[in-house]
């Protein structure tokens, strides 16, 4: 009972994430006004703003003026839904969905916000560093100290990768061509790591502790590599368009969330 609750929980929750989504970024708030269509402006009826099933009833159109819903929203409710589902058959009903939900939430706005507008939230990365170091305080978190210094480790690390590739690319004059429509910000996209994805390594240390922060990061380089080289050998894409690495980041550590734990021990007794 608890996994499906969860799971319906995870849907709702995915709606909310997709008004996040959509309003953080242009500075609106997340409590009004009401949701409406961007076209008609007509206020979203409740049996419309049903997590997926609305979606599917309404056949992905505003019942008002047949606007084209975007896919990406019921995706969206339904990928967290299913996410806390998994969560609630892993933890079982103990506190420790909580630092689950929280976490599983904060890398759906990080893969969605990042790969739409090449921006992670600080209220996002920051706040959830915040909320990471605070939920470690709970009974069988991971305490305090050991999230608070691998937050700062985790940073720590993703700013020395910035620092060594912005010397190393400035060296050999390679400059990263900025995308479409963010051509006054180019220089945001320079140094192979940007600000966001530093600040998102602490909110990710804080939330998973050193082992599986480790694991998030090498499944994070590892998804990374592989889907460049795989687009600039079938997307045609070019080595100077930046690719965000925050979505490579946030699968990364959700599936250290899920797995982070056997996987370390499998990889300590292959070492040994």
């Amino acid at each position: 009972m608890f996994t499906i609750f969860s799971g319906f929980f995870g849907l709702c929750i995915g709606s909310f994430l997709n008004v996040v989504i959509w309003r953080v970024p242009l500075g609106k708030s997340i409590v009004s006004p009401p949701s409406a269509c961007p076209q008609c402006k007509k206020e979203i009826e409740p049996r419309d703003n049903i997590p997926v099933l609305s979606y599917l009833i309404l056949r992905g159109k505003c019942r008002n003026c047949a606007l084209p819903i975007s896919i990406k929203y019921p995706v969206t409710e339904l990928i967290t839904g299913v996410l806390f589902a998994l969560a609630a058959l892993q933890t079982g009903y103990s506190i420790s969905f909580i630092n689950y939900a929280v976490l599983i939430s904060l890398m759906v706005v990080v893969v969605r916000t990042d790969l739409e507008q090449f921006i992670i939230l600080d209220e996002v990365s920051i706040g959830g560093t915040v909320a990471g170091v605070l939920l470690a305080l709970l009974p069988g978190g991971l305490g305090i100290l050991k999230s608070l210094i691998t937050a700062l480790s985790g940073a720590a690390f993703f700013f020395l990768i910035r620092t060594g590739a912005s010397i190393y690319l400035k060296k050999r004059n390679i400059r990263t061509k900025a995308p479409e429509g963010f051509e006054d910000e180019e220089d945001e996209f320079q140094g192979g790591m940007g600000w966001g994805d530093i600040k998102l390594a602490a909110c990710i240390g804080a939330f998973l502790g050193p082992a599986s922060t480790v694991i998030a990061f090498f499944s994070a380089f590892i998804l990374g590599a592989f889907s460049g080289g795989f687009m600039m050998a079938f997307g045609g894409s070019k080595r100077d368009t930046p690719i965000p690495f925050g979505p490579f980041m946030a699968a990364g550590a959700v599936l250290a969330l899920f797995f982070g734990e056997p996987l370390w021990t499998a990889y300590m007794n292959l070492m040994s």
